[in-house]
């Protein structure tokens, strides 16, 4: 009978773990009641409303004239929602959305204190729009190429702080990120969060503006990567060694 006996030693050269970075302008807020997705849905660019249990979705709440006001990442807990955005952006948010709940069936209240958040960048997930929880940890497959962990604090989960690396492979991959690309500068469509934005859903506010662009083909600016130096400073999102991300106006409308 053949010897299938592994070297463990082999074996852990095969499995390559991914960088992770501290998520520190993280903030975490639990959604109830019964209306809670509707509500969601009716106030950010993407359609919410058909998740179930296990379903992680990322949208992004705009003002009246489209600009960004904070990306949410919403994970489907079953019994209620946990919500992941920004603490630079909460204060902003919460009065954005509080005085719109009305009579409607919603309560939220801010957890980010119980809890720790990362990222995990240069992965290859086959999970998108899914979520995993186990021993305190709960992985949220938002994209291909990253995954945001949000762990309790009896976790004693650490994070890398050291961010240079992190920004330098969102320029070589053009993501967007809080504080940089996705600010309240701008609208989604110039941000580079074209992809939260869905085509086919019901009114939401900063809709029509949006709308507009798409159909006429005219959004103004557009996230681009760059050689440094080849654009004016002052288009700049995140300025890297040898290269950068910048929103620049779209030459070709």
């Amino acid at each position: 009978m053949p010897n299938h006996r592994v070297d463990a030693a082999s074996l852990s050269l095969e499995v390559k773990l991914m960088p992770k970075v501290a998520y520190s302008d993280a903030a975490l807020t639990v959604w109830q009641g019964k209306d809670a997705l509707q509500f969601i849905d009716g106030l950010s660019t993407n359609k919410t409303v058909d998740m179930i249990k296990g379903d992680i979705r990322q949208t992004v709440f705009t003002s009246s004239k489209a600009k960004i006001i904070d990306l949410a990442t919403v994970f489907h807990m079953g019994e209620f929602l946990a919500v992941l955005t920004h603490k630079s952006q909460l204060e902003s948010l919460l009065k954005h959305i509080t005085p719109r709940i009305l009579d409607q069936d919603v309560s939220i209240a801010d957890v980010s204190s119980r809890n720790i958040f990362g990222i995990e960048y240069g992965c290859s997930n086959s999970k998108v729009g899914y979520y995993e929880s186990h021993g305190g940890k709960t992985y949220g497959y938002v994209d291909q190429q990253y995954t945001i962990i949000v762990a309790s604090l009896d976790t004693g989960a650490v994070f890398d702080t050291e961010l240079k690396p992190f920004h330098e492979w969102r320029i070589e991959n053009q993501i967007p990120w809080n504080g940089y690309e996705i600010s309240n500068k701008y609208h989604p469509l110039s941000a580079g969060l074209e992809n939260l934005v869905h085509p086919q859903k019901g009114c939401y506010i900063g809709q029509e503006i949006l709308v507009r662009m798409t159909s006429r083909g005219k959004q103004g600016k557009k996230l681009v990567k760059i050689d440094n130096g080849d654009v004016e400073h002052k288009s700049i999102t995140t300025n890297g060694e040898h290269q950068s991300l910048a929103i620049v106006r779209d030459v070709n409308q």
